[in-house]
């Protein structure tokens, strides 16, 4: 019943899920990048140290999604 009765994915079909997660992962990495890189040159800080610490975050963005991702999900079946 629900979500439960829902036929599997082929493997096909999980391959695309996949690409598409990191796909989103990685472009948020770079909105975050490019909005990190704006707001350090609005405040006035050198090109090379925004860019420096805009690609810090480019690349630690999808890092830190990922290891969200790893982490178990909330069991809500239990309780006390």
């Amino acid at each position: 019943m629900g979500r439960h009765a829902s036929v599997e994915p082929t493997p096909q079909e999980q391959g695309h899920p996949r690409r598409t997660v990191w796909l989103e992962r990685v472009g948020m990495g770079l909105a975050a990048g490019v909005v990190i890189l704006l707001v350090l040159r609005w405040a006035d800080l050198s090109w090379a140290t925004a860019a420096a610490i805009a690609v810090g975050v480019t690349v630690l963005v999808p890092l830190a999604a990922w290891v969200a991702s790893t982490v178990p999900g909330h069991d809500s079946g239990r309780t006390g």
